[in-house]
């Protein structure tokens, strides 16, 4: 007690030393007043009046005080620099889009595209419709399309994408200029917005449950690894999907894609004893996949997969049924020439493969697909060509050469090229001519050609293409199987061309 009486007094001593230093209380002057009592302290103990024990003592009181005088310096200057902060933010006009805090990060994707494009083909006159000779038939038209997506990731390993796009299509987006015109009804003339429509293309939730395993649900980008001759690019499936990635050492990937797609929903599912579960009319295409990449080095990889296909659910819905390539009834319709879409008698196996590397300072493509529809026997059967069951295979073989990236869909870089051509061929009674390609060729079986394709970058985001494709009937004795709205008057086709001009913003 004598010892804090006696710093005490010190303490006010070295205030009325320095009263003129300290008016004001400011940070210099508080500093005085600390040097001025360091400097008593020391004299006091020279002068033998403060015993040794009594001056650390004396010394220690000091050091408390002046760690007590920081922290209270720093509480507040940070209590400054808040207050400041939030003058600074009320001077601030507030924003009008705010992002919930489940989003953390969003991409806006999407391009817009435009196209001449000519279609022409032929076909012998079908049996039993009193016309002779061959018809043949040609389109040409000007086309536009777009395509506008939000993606990106929420929290705890959740993502996410939306996607708007034109056409009412599953097959395409691309809208006909002119093509909803339609004088006389309801005063619709030139430029009418009757096919112009947004359409919901992709509405999926995925999670990355592990580093192996990601889960989606929705109407989603196509989780299976294929080629254009099994998949249109365009199909967005109505899923449940799986995704699994394994790496082994730093060269050798190992995944798997698994895909329980709604392919139609029926209704109702059940008339009587009706009762809540899992009922079994609904066509679902299930989808096992397994595959590998090899890396030989950071340019050169080689891939390939193992997909099985199996319709399940059909139930007896005629609709399903493939029934419309043998002899046409005595009075033909329509319905003859759109029975032949038909998804009974398909359980597919498909073995897409591809090998990447570097030519000459660009990159080199090798990409192929086969596939066999082990059920081909009783395909045609039911279509009415018991002795064609071995008209049951699929191939494709193809190279690409460039930089451009249109294989992986990444934003072109101004002066990129690419180049592609493939050879394919489509057996009647191979594949689900409800999901090939629309385009090439015409979204049609029994048929085989040869598809080239060139593009070019004309600046950073916008690219120039053009396409052409040329086919013929594979079996003269079979139809083509297949529909597809550009060219409806035609099956079978004998010979297809079609080529396309397209211009293209990416972003």
């Amino acid at each position: 007690m004598a010892l804090e009486r006696m710093y005490v007094r010190l303490s006010n001593l070295a205030v009325g030393l320095g009263a003129a230093a300290l008016f004001g209380l400011s940070p210099h002057a508080a500093h005085a007043q600390s040097e001025i009592i360091d400097d008593l302290l020391d004299k006091l103990k020279d002068k033998g009046v403060l015993s040794d024990d009594e001056y650390q003592a004396l010394k220690k009181a000091r050091e408390e005080e002046r760690l007590d005088q920081r922290a209270e310096r720093r509480r507040q200057a940070l209590k400054a620099a808040q207050d400041a902060e939030k003058e600074e933010k009320a001077k601030q006009p507030t924003t009008k889009f705010d992002v919930n805090p489940g989003i953390q990060s969003m991409q806006f994707y999407g391009d817009v595209r435009l196209r001449f494009e000519s279609r022409d083909g032929s076909s012998p006159s079908p049996a039993g419709l009193g016309v002779t000779g061959t018809n043949d038939v040609s389109r040409e038209r000007w086309r536009y399309a777009a395509r506008i997506g939000l993606r990106g990731d929420l929290v705890d390993d959740w993502f996410y994408g939306i996607r708007l796009e034109t056409g009412t299509n599953n097959r395409s987006s691309w809208v006909t200029f002119g093509g909803d015109t339609n004088f006389g009804t309801n005063g619709q003339g030139p430029s009418a917005k009757n096919d112009d429509g947004i359409q919901l293309s992709q509405v999926y939730l995925g999670w990355r449950a592990t580093p192996w395993l990601t889960l989606q649900a929705g109407k989603m980008p196509n989780p299976l690894y294929t080629t254009p001759m099994v998949w249109d690019p365009d199909i967005q499936p109505e899923a449940f999907a799986e995704k699994l990635s394994f790496k082994i050492g730093d060269n050798l990937e190992l995944f798997g894609n698994f895909a329980q797609i709604i392919y139609q929903d029926v209704n109702p599912d059940q008339t009587s004893g009706v009762d809540l579960g899992f009922h079994k009319k609904d066509a679902i295409l299930l989808a096992f996949q397994g595959g590998a990449t090899y890396k030989f080095n950071p340019e050169t990889n080689l891939k390939g997969a193992l997909t099985y296909y199996n319709y399940v659910g059909l139930g007896s819905a005629s609709a399903f049924n493939y029934t419309g390539d043998g002899p046409p009834p005595a009075t033909a319709t329509t319905a003859y020439f759109n029975s032949q879409n038909g998804i009974n008698d398909l359980r597919i196996v498909e073995i897409p493969m591809e090998f990447n590397f570097p030519l000459w300072g660009r990159n080199a493509r090798i990409f192929g697909d086969v596939a066999k529809n082990l059920d081909g026997d009783d395909r045609a059967r039911h279509a009415g060509h018991p002795g064609s069951g071995g008209e049951d295979m699929a191939y494709q073989i193809g190279i690409g050469y460039g930089n451009l990236g249109l294989v992986t869909g990444s934003t072109a870089k101004k002066g990129t090229w690419e180049v592609r051509t493939y050879w394919q061929r489509i057996e009647q009674f191979a594949l689900d001519t409800n999901l090939i390609d629309s385009d090439f060729f015409e979204g049609r079986a029994n048929l085989q050609g040869l598809y080239v394709a060139g593009a070019y970058s004309i600046t950073d985001s916008i690219i120039g293409t053009l396409r052409y494709g040329y086919a013929q009937r594979i079996n003269h004795n079979l139809g083509t199987g297949g529909s597809n709205p550009d060219l409806p008057y035609l099956n079978p086709i004998d010979d297809y061309r079609l080529l396309q001009f397209d211009l293209t913003w990416r972003f």
